[in-house]
């Protein structure tokens, strides 16, 4: 059922039944204008990539093509995860808008990292961005349920809560002032 399938996105997409994918994660060159060398641990082989565009609309362009045919592939129930760093993601959530829709953004995952300080004037980047957006509002979500830390006040998570006349989140009481428990959280797997 699962495959792997090698060669220009643009071309394997065209194998892939419309509406078929549950989720997507799409790790596209990042808009460096670089191209890099790299080598095997054994020091034995050479690749080599151009991340070089010349424009942000040729990147725009090469981008959107694929994203739409992404689009396509996935069922209505399904999502896309989209990486990218500060060269050229705002080309990319551009895209991500036009294509989903801005109502169908749903979160962003912020993949932080530590550089040590160097001699360069500015701020060195720390962070990539994940973009999360869904075909639809129905989309599929399995949560992963994880066991409480041990400074975690479960008492105080598990009681119940509700809003005051201003709005504000406040503990809900019984008639004897007494705080009322919410329901149980699930069960880690």
């Amino acid at each position: 059922m699962n495959k792997i399938l090698k060669g220009d996105c643009i071309e394997q997409m065209e194998l892939i039944e419309k509406k078929s994918i549950d989720l997507i994660y799409l790790d596209p060159p990042f808009f460096t204008e670089k191209k890099y060398t790299l080598q095997n641990r054994e020091r034995t082989k050479e690749f080599s990539f151009d991340d070089i565009w010349g424009s942000n609309k040729e990147y725009a362009s090469f981008l959107n093509d694929r994203i739409l045919l992404m689009y396509d592939c996935l069922k209505e129930t399904g999502s896309i995860f989209v990486h990218c760093d500060k060269s050229g993601e705002h080309i990319i959530r551009s895209i991500l808008d036009k294509v989903f829709g801005e109502k169908n953004f749903q979160s962003e995952i912020i993949w932080s990292y530590k550089r040590w300080s160097n001699s360069k004037k500015g701020l060195l980047p720390a962070h990539q961005n994940i973009y999360f957006y869904s075909k639809t509002k129905n989309f599929k979500f399995n949560t992963i349920y994880t066991a409480y830390s041990e400074t975690t006040n479960i008492d105080q998570i598990l009681q119940r809560r509700t809003r005051d006349k201003h709005n504000k989140s406040i503990y809900d009481i019984d008639e004897k002032g007494r705080a009322k428990l919410g329901d149980k959280k699930r069960e880690f797997r």
